[in-house]
């Protein structure tokens, strides 16, 4: 782990309450990360706070954050206006275990929201090492607008014919014409052979939850899901 000052070279609205946040360095070759793995964030007062790498380690320019504001959640609004105001950011990198293992095995994502950064990462990276595995994307939302990113993992899905992008829409919208409900009962209705392949979770921690225990209930295997809210909790002691 290192940690590095950088620069903010850039801060876009991707969506309704979606920033990306583009970091600098002096040598961004010099940083060495896996898609999927987090960095922590020094905020003012020194606490550090875990942001997901939205961006594949192949990328050299920079390092990418998707930050989410969240009504009556100050603290990532206090780190965009710091970020806004200092253009400077302090960071450890690399942090977290829960990227890409090798294998052969169809690769199913599972995100909720900005859950989709760090398989975001994930997934440029195996493209870029020309991964002949099959991905597939679930990727869920309140409402179609939430997808942030949405028309990226679209052109992945032209580009990359082993890979399958499957929106998922849980709120009312009535323009919606794709998938409803949750995204991982969206995957386990689809998968016929679902024991026979690897699952990376990415969102808030009762989403991740959720999905670990119906993807036991279908019989996979606990050594085929992945996801650092489950390391987490291992590391804390708990047994799952």
């Amino acid at each position: 782990m290192q940690e590095v000052f950088c620069q903010v070279s850039a801060i876009d609205q991707l969506g309704n309450d979606v920033y990306r946040v583009k970091l600098t360095t002096a040598d961004s070759q010099s940083i060495p990360y896996q898609g999927g793995q987090y960095l922590t964030l020094q905020a003012s007062g020194g606490r550090w706070i875990p942001f997901s790498i939205g961006n594949a380690p192949e990328e050299k320019s920079h390092i990418e954050l998707h930050i989410r504001l969240i009504p009556g959640h100050q603290l990532a609004e206090d780190i965009l206006q710091q970020l806004k105001t200092t253009k400077k950011a302090h960071i450890q990198i690399p942090m977290g275990h829960c990227v890409l293992r090798a294998g052969t095995r169809k690769v199913v994502c599972i995100v909720g929201g900005t859950g989709f950064s760090p398989i975001k990462a994930m997934l440029e990276s195996a493209f870029a090492q020309n991964d002949k595995r099959a991905f597939e994307l679930y990727w869920g939302a309140q409402t179609a607008s939430d997808f942030y990113l949405y028309d990226l993992p679209k052109a992945w899905q032209s580009k990359h014919s082993g890979f399958k992008f499957i929106p998922v829409v849980s709120g009312s919208d009535s323009n919606w014409q794709g998938e409803t409900g949750f995204p991982h009962a969206v995957a386990i209705n689809n998968i016929k052979q679902i024991s026979d392949c690897d699952f990376y979770i990415s969102g808030s921690e009762g989403m991740v939850m959720a999905v670990y225990s119906d993807l036991l209930q279908q019989g996979v295997p606990k050594k085929q899901i992945f996801s650092d809210m489950l390391d987490i909790k291992r590391e804390m002691g708990e047994d799952i």
